[in-house]
């Protein structure tokens, strides 16, 4: 079998019934495979409940449909017949698509697609890895089936201490002092400080033979936001730091990271040089260099930099925008055949799928990334697709509790109230209210802010929660995060909307999610980099 295995939607309620997702099909490797005769469950109380019921540890699989290693999972490993039995008989396999769950993703992935993760009836980890080739894999499925058969007592004592661990914390944080005060003096002195002790720290992981940043020793991402910082900076007057982004991307464009055929950044490369790249094309990678280009082209007011975004978005509009909808599909999946060097791997080979589900946050990520480039380089066209993706997102996501959901797939639209989309969607409004002075734009904005503010915002801590309290959440569900970018990008969208509806209350609330993330972003590494732009941004228009 190949392709996409409808899911049976028999057993399931009405969404707007129960707080779980409506579940979609599962989606496999577009190539031959046997992965769809092990009987998996989607990620929900049915499933936990059933592996209480039979007493089996869950076999918890994060895969993604760009991801080409889950792919060969499906074709190698998951297709043994050994391990489609072993698998059917005593795990209960539960599959998740790391796109469509980004909440189970972000609790449970192991640093890599695909994730394949052993879990107790209650979601605790009893082994985890990335891809597992089939002999590995059936040493694992035998050892921790006999272990969680001999020690079970011991596994639920465990269980049992850890969950009672997590309680007290919740509970410490819940009664921590916060609430609503004033921005001390020493907390404003750290923020106004902050961006440029980024930039230095910044200097000192750029990597003078490559461009980038030196993070693992043979890993190499683009860090989009690390080069937005240092663009922010260079226009304050360092301009050493715009040499070292158009540095950086030129070592890109020439190294491999970039589809010098068709156009389109690969999400990052196996070695420092760019030469090997892992081929997927992200919707959200590819809006926020698009962003950094745009800049870099206003800043450095060079052609090669004009001609490059002009590239970009010709990509865009011709392998992921949808002109029906008026929309941007989620990805275009790797496929490291197809881009292999010369003419004849293309012409003889199927161009990769795309992923045409719409994602909430992506999408928004492109439109603000549209809206500048309708600016930067004169173009009235991209802002009106970027407004009629903008409106479409507000007419056929929006939930019935006021926030918007995460994802629209087969007609369908699924896990509301995330904070991702909800910020990045409030900043998309943002950047339309700022350019066409349209009231419904900040209307929207104010409301999907005011979702945000009843159902996420913890009062003691004064930041968000990742998603709405849920009582009946699975596994590592139960404990939800307060995310640093998402809250980082919270604090942005309420001090540009308290500067535009003239509330005090929002601009508060706002340099205080910007104070408590302060900690979080000591912790942070380079991911922490998009916190520092939002604090540069907040000092340059003197909202601290």
């Amino acid at each position: 079998m190949s392709g996409n295995v409808a899911a049976d939607y028999s057993n399931y309620a009405d969404p707007s019934e129960t707080s779980e997702p409506r579940p979609v099909a599962f989606r496999f490797s577009p190539r031959l495979h046997l992965a769809d005769r092990i009987h998996w469950r989607h990620w929900g109380q049915a499933a936990f409940q059933e592996a209480v019921e039979q007493d089996k540890p869950i076999f918890l699989l994060i895969t993604s449909l760009w991801c080409q290693w889950c792919h060969l999972l499906d074709e190698t490993t998951l297709s043994e017949g050994t391990i489609i039995t072993i698998l059917n008989r005593d795990y209960i396999p539960i599959r998740v698509d790391s796109d469509l769950r980004p909440d189970v993703n972000q609790r449970y992935n192991q640093n890599g697609w695909p994730s394949v993760v052993l879990l107790t009836t209650e979601g605790e980890i009893l082994w985890g890895g990335v891809y597992v080739p089939p002999r590995q894999m059936l040493y694992y499925l035998g050892h921790i089936r006999r272990y969680y058969s001999e020690y079970h007592q011991e596994i639920a004592e465990q269980v049992r201490a850890l969950q009672d661990r997590r309680f007290t914390h919740k509970l410490s944080q819940s009664l921590s002092t916060g609430a609503l005060r004033t921005l001390l003096q020493e907390e404003r002195t750290v923020l106004v400080d902050l961006p440029l002790q980024a930039g230095a720290v910044l200097q000192d992981l750029f990597d003078a033979d490559y461009g980038g940043f030196t993070i693992h020793s043979h890993l190499k991402f683009s860090h989009a936001e690390a080069l937005e910082l240092l663009l922010g900076l260079a226009r304050q007057g360092h301009t050493e730091m715009l040499a070292m982004v158009t540095y950086s991307l030129e070592q890109m464009v020439e190294g491999g990271l970039w589809d010098k055929e068709e156009g389109g950044f690969f999400r990052y490369s196996a070695a420092s040089d760019w030469s090997m790249p892992h081929t997927e094309k992200m919707l959200d990678e590819n809006a926020a260099l698009l962003r950094a280009v745009l800049v870099t082209a206003q800043l450095s007011q060079s052609q090669e930099w004009y001609d490059l975004a002009q590239q970009l978005i010709r990509y865009i509009n011709t392998c992921l925008y949808q002109p029906v909808e008026g929309v941007f599909s989620g990805s275009q999946s790797a496929d490291e055949e197809y881009y292999e060097p010369g003419n004849f791997s293309r012409a003889s080979r199927q161009a990769p799928a795309i992923d045409k589900t719409v994602y909430t946050s992506w999408n928004a990520r492109m439109i603000s990334s549209y809206l500048l480039a309708a600016r930067i380089l004169h173009q009235p066209v991209l802002a009106t697709m970027a407004l009629r993706a903008l409106d479409w997102l507000s007419e056929q996501l929006v939930y019935r509790d006021g926030s918007i959901c995460h994802y629209y797939l087969d007609g369908h639209a699924g896990l509301p109230g995330q904070l991702a989309d909800q910020m990045w969607m409030v900043r998309a409004l943002l950047d339309a209210y700022e350019l066409r002075e349209q009231r419904t734009y900040l209307d929207t904005a104010i409301a999907l802010m005011h979702f945000a503010c009843q159902e996420l915002l913890d009062e003691q801590s004064g930041l968000f929660y990742d998603y709405p309290e849920n009582a009946q959440a699975e596994g590592r569900l139960a404990l939800r995060e307060q995310p640093l970018v998402e809250n980082a990008l919270a604090a942005e969208c309420l001090l540009r909307m308290a500067v535009h509806s003239r509330r005090q209350n929002l601009y508060t609330t706002g340099v205080l999610v910007l104070a408590g993330c302060i900690e979080k972003y000591r912790l942070a590494g380079i991911q922490g980099v998009m916190y520092a732009c939002v604090v540069a941004d907040a000092v340059e228009h003197h909202w601290i």
